[in-house]
């Protein structure tokens, strides 16, 4: 099983047609700074640790700052049998396409 890779400009469709569920995996402090509206903040320790049980029948969407991270831990997430994607390019790209004004945001 493997995972999805979402683009920005694509997430906010992703989440209205397949009612995902949307993570930050950042630590709490940057989730502070700044998130995405609807996202549920675990970390990326939190959820590889398994102290978070994620539903395993929704997509989970993950994202992360620049997307690296993310794209680990979905890897490993998909592995365990969870539907799991990744946002390319991780909240930098969010925030860049939100900036934009794009007409999916």
């Amino acid at each position: 099983m493997g995972f999805d890779l979402v683009y920005a400009s694509d997430l906010s469709r992703v989440l209205r047609e397949s009612r995902a569920i949307l993570v930050d995996i950042r630590m709490r402090e940057d989730y502070a700074k700044g998130h995405w509206p609807s996202a549920y903040n675990y970390s990326y320790g939190e959820l590889e640790a398994g102290l978070v049980r994620l539903p395993a029948n929704r997509l989970v969407v993950l994202y992360c700052e620049h997307g690296g991270s993310s794209m680990q831990l979905a890897r490993a997430l998909s592995k365990e049998g969870l539907k799991v994607a990744t946002v390319v390019g991780g909240y930098e790209a969010m925030r860049k396409e939100a900036e934009k004004g794009h007409k999916n945001f």
